[in-house]
């Protein structure tokens, strides 16, 4: 027991030695007295890179977004963003720092980086190109929604659009459904024609034939037509005279001089128009008495001197009548006016010759047929000229079966159906013209093939005769 207790003392007063052998070191002279402790560690600079939107970040080349330092660091920021997405711009702590998707930031503190992407969001103008240009309700489907054109929508990047046009009443579009991609603002055109017109026809009194290609109508009264647009529409008096009349009652004719489109007049009996938009027509009339008397004249013939019946406008075949007729003798009659028809009943002939003084040119025809519809031939003298025409009954023979002007051959006409200038000849031709109006009405028209329509403009005198017989 003695011998514990002794080392146990020993031990102890090892202890104490080298405890104070330890407080001795502090205060010697060898190392002075109150030393300054070692440095503390230096405080981390902590950096985040965060991701707002759709796309890729590279810190310093490297995918890292977090960041750590015991000093300052440089960070070469870029970022990528996804397809149909774009790069707005960086916040560094929640302030805008750079639009550049390519940027330098030097960290001194503890930051928060923040990548912010967009997803952009385009105009896109759908436009409509009209033909022709006039206004019109035109409108397209976007995606299914009705929009009024013109028209601007809008839509984010990559987004499907489908724009299906959209006619109105009397329009057609030339463009398919279009179904496109959205990548950037842009302008859609869409065309748009007219696919018709309507025509109104007002105060029809002389009935009228409307023709186009592919159909035709007789119109009377008030009527409307809806035609193709664009159409060529020729108008022209039906079951009237060449000069445009017809039985309005029991005492007067009505005679068309023309047509009012509603902002002027068209002096024309038989237009052709060419409609581009919504027409109204309305005749314009004159209307004339029915009242006229019968004037015969001296027709000379190789057999002697005949009485020839001179038809002023009659039923079937009636003009304006605005003339007076006087027998000058020796087969001359003297006709004042300046619109006048006469329908001559010659007596049976093979050879004819007429002549012709006027102030303005006459046109001197031989009717071929009077059914299915009238139909004559003949040539239009020179005006202020004493014109003289032959005509031989080949002519009547060779040309009755003619649809039109054109069918009959021009050296066979001309050779059938001379016209000269007295004191002048052969330097002058007169003119070619038709007559081929409205039904033919053989029962109740005194017109026979062989008989003469002379159509005059101004004052004239005229001489008949036959020069030959059958």
């Amino acid at each position: 027991m003695r011998t514990k207790y002794l080392v146990a003392v020993v031990v102890a007063a090892a202890s104490l030695a080298a405890l104070a052998w330890l407080l001795l070191a502090r205060t010697s002279p060898l190392t002075g007295a109150g030393s300054a402790p070692p440095a503390a560690k230096p405080p981390r600079i902590l950096a985040s890179i965060e991701v707002e939107g759709r796309g890729a970040i590279l810190a310093n080349g490297t995918s890292t977004l977090f960041w750590n330092s015991t000093k300052p660091l440089a960070l070469r920021l870029e970022a990528r963003p996804e397809a149909c997405w774009a790069f707005k711009g960086w916040l560094v702590n929640g302030t805008p720092y750079s639009a550049e998707a390519n940027a330098t930031l030097t960290v001194r503190g503890n930051t928060t980086v923040k990548a912010v992407f967009e997803r952009p969001v385009y105009a896109v103008s759908i436009v409509p190109i009209l033909y022709p240009a006039q206004a019109a309700n035109v409108s397209a489907k976007v995606n299914g929604t009705l929009l009024k054109l013109p028209a601007n929508v809008s839509a984010p990047a990559c987004s499907l659009l489908e724009v299906e046009p959209v006619a109105p009443e009397g329009w057609e579009a030339l463009n398919e459904s279009l179904r496109f991609t959205v990548n950037g603002s842009l302008s859609v055109k869409l065309l748009y024609r007219r696919s018709r017109v309507t025509a109104t026809f007002r105060n029809i009194v002389v009935p009228v034939l409307v023709s186009w290609l592919g159909g035709n109508t007789t119109l009377r009264g008030d009527a409307a037509l809806e035609l193709p647009f664009n159409a060529t529409v020729a108008l022209s008096p039906w079951g009237a005279d060449r000069r445009g009349c017809a039985p309005y009652n029991e005492t007067h004719f009505a005679c068309l001089v023309g047509w009012s489109n509603g902002t002027g007049v068209i002096p024309i009996r038989n237009p052709t128009l060419r409609l581009e938009d919504d027409v109204v027509l309305e005749e314009v009339v004159e209307y004339m008495a029915r009242q006229y008397p019968t004037v015969f004249i001296d027709v000379a013939t190789p057999t002697g001197t005949v009485k020839a019946a001179v038809f002023p406008p009659i039923e079937d075949l009636i003009a304006p009548f605005k003339g007076v007729y006087r027998y000058k003798g020796d087969g001359w009659l003297e006709v004042n006016g300046s619109r006048w028809l006469l329908v001559v009943e010659l007596p049976p002939w093979r050879k004819l010759r007429i002549h012709v003084v006027s102030k303005m040119n006459v046109e001197v025809e031989v009717i071929l047929r009077n059914e299915p519809t009238v139909f004559a031939a003949g040539r239009s003298t020179e005006p202020g000229r004493y014109c003289v025409l032959e005509v031989d009954w080949e002519f009547v023979e060779g040309a009755k079966d003619a649809q039109s002007l054109f069918t009959i051959p021009e050296d066979w006409y001309l050779q059938h159906f001379k016209c000269t200038v007295v004191q002048d000849s052969g330097q002058r031709a007169c003119k070619r013209v038709l007559a081929a109006t409205g039904p033919g009405r053989p029962f109740t028209a005194p017109v026979q093939r062989g008989w003469l329509l002379i159509h005059g403009y101004a004052d004239g005198r005229l001489k008949i005769e036959i020069t030959e017989t059958p």
